[in-house]
């Protein structure tokens, strides 16, 4: 089967691409990536789903902070080396929290591979694409907030503090802007069949 990603230059190419949101880009992360952690996760006793989570939840945190300028190429740095860390660092967080510690654990012994794999990889990386659209459809107070909560893991006082707000008013437009989020996002993907 031929390659149907494009093979860009060098990683500053691939920088440029991600930068102007160039699907391609994406796609090409994922599918350099995608398989490689699942075997990692799965050799550091995890399961596919949880790799498959973790992978989502990494490439997520690398594209907002690409978007919000947090991550800058450095030359000589590997974007797919930095990427893996993102999810590396996601998958040993959930790996050390309390819920996944007291989870049943999965087998993940039969991983029918094929058509199967195929399907489920598409679908992750449409997941992927729909999230980062409705990020950007967000209002920038909204992506603020849910960027220092969820990939900066700020706590809610601090975050406060810098909207000259109350705790409990930060909570209340985190919260709102979690469910803005999930509806913009459940809104693209009943549109894209998903």
């Amino acid at each position: 089967m031929p390659n149907v990603f494009p093979r860009f230059q060098d990683d500053r190419d691939l920088y440029e691409a991600l930068l102007r949101r160039d699907d391609r880009a994406f796609d090409y992360l994922y599918a350099e990536l995608a398989h490689t952690f699942r075997h990692w996760v799965i050799q550091h006793n995890g399961t596919g789903m949880d790799a498959e989570d973790a992978f989502q939840k990494g490439l997520l945190k690398f594209l907002i902070n690409l978007e919000n300028g947090k991550y800058q190429h450095q030359a000589g740095t590997r974007i797919t080396t930095v990427v893996f860390d993102y999810c590396k660092k996601t998958w040993l967080t959930e790996a050390g929290s309390y819920r996944f510690r007291n989870r049943a654990s999965l087998s993940d012994a039969s991983d029918p591979a094929d058509t199967a794999d195929v399907v489920e990889e598409m679908q992750r990386a449409a997941v992927v694409e729909i999230m980062k659209q409705a990020l950007l459809q967000l209002k920038d107070d909204c992506r603020r907030v849910i960027d220092w909560f969820y990939i900066d893991e700020m706590p809610l006082r601090e975050i406060a503090e810098k909207l000259n707000m109350r705790e409990t008013s930060v909570k209340s437009k985190r919260y709102d802007c979690t469910e803005k989020l999930k509806g913009i996002y459940r809104q693209l993907a009943t549109k894209r069949g998903l």
